[in-house]
């Protein structure tokens, strides 16, 4: 994170790039790419479903992406074999692949469980922690790996030495052995400060910087729920609104792993941010799915109740 102020100023109306600062920050990648795979897992992760292109990029029009751009990413995603490229008489419909599915609905099962309070959650956890060593010369390699641990929500204690609060082993063995890493080890382990400056668990994390994040986003979203409340907004609005806080959102837990509240200050945000969370994803569904089966009806009427808003179980309930 950088140094810049990007907290959102107070005011009655939420801006037209809500949540966008936060969004660069935890985001990689382009917001184009970010913005069309989010609402294709969005609306369109059942097996089967499958979205036209011209309602794409209707939509994506939505996010100030121009018709070129959006149809420039769409080529890209298929190139990357993120989604499928379908054709039907003179449509073009597109589908996410089987392997983009997988993850993108591991993503939303992270999503729809971080920050519910759980049993046992104020008590200090036994740590997952990795250890490895990598060659120079395999500088490709120890990226990705690191890369890959952060998205885990594992974080560097000490060089070499990464840990998670979460039990994410199996998920750790299949990396290590993705990536054909030589030396590493998994292991569990009760984790105690001993230095004077340094040492507890927590002390991987950048605990300042976390709630930083946290007081942001719940600012960004006050005026965002006021308006939610009173019923004065779009429906392109609403899609827009609950795309921003699923691009910010999922992307939480790599920050914040669910680091145990025993050890952390007692006024942290993190269950006030996920209230937020869940009454903006759930109350904005009806309204931004309306937004989406309408751009599909103008391309494809009989394709639009494909297209479904899930809830936080998971299940498309609209």
């Amino acid at each position: 994170m950088t140094g810049a102020d990007l907290s959102p100023q107070p005011h009655d109306d939420p801006p037209v790039d809500f949540l966008e600062g936060l969004r660069a920050v935890v985001a990689d990648g382009p917001r184009s790419r970010q913005m069309l795979l989010t609402m294709l897992a969005d609306y369109w992760l059942e097996p089967g479903a499958r979205a036209p292109s011209g309602a794409l990029v209707d939509l994506a029009a939505e996010f100030g992406i121009s018709q070129s751009g959006a149809r420039t990413m769409l080529t890209r995603l298929a190139r990357d074999e993120r989604v499928t490229v379908l054709k039907e008489g003179r449509r073009t419909l597109y589908q996410l692949t089987p392997w983009m599915r997988r993850r993108l609905g591991t993503g939303l099962e992270r999503m729809r469980t971080f920050g519910r309070h759980r049993t046992g959650a104020d008590r200090p956890p036994r740590w997952l922690c990795v250890a490895f060593s990598i060659p120079e010369d395999q500088r490709a390699v120890r990226h990705k790996l690191r890369t890959g641990l952060q998205w885990l929500g594992f974080a560097p204690w000490y060089d070499g030495l990464w840990i998670s609060p979460e039990p994410e082993t199996a998920a750790v063995q299949a990396l290590l052995s993705r990536l054909e890493v030589g030396s590493a080890s998994v292991f569990e382990a009760d984790l105690k400060a001993a230095g004077q400056a340094y040492g507890a668990p927590t002390d991987a994390w950048d605990l300042t910087a976390i709630r930083s994040l946290y007081d942001d986003f719940l600012l960004a979203c006050e005026p965002v729920l006021v308006r939610l409340r009173s019923g004065r907004f779009s429906e392109a609005e609403a899609l827009v609104w609950r795309t921003q806080l699923v691009n910010v959102w999922r992307l939480v837990p790599t920050l914040d792993p669910g680091l145990p509240l025993a050890l952390l200050p007692s006024d942290w945000p993190r269950e006030r941010a996920r209230a937020s969370f869940e009454e903006l994803y759930g109350g904005l569904a009806a309204p931004a799915l309306a937004r989406i089966r309408t751009a599909v009806r103008r391309h494809a009427p009989d394709y639009a109740s494909l297209a479904e808003a899930h809830d936080l179980g998971l299940g498309a309930t609209l």
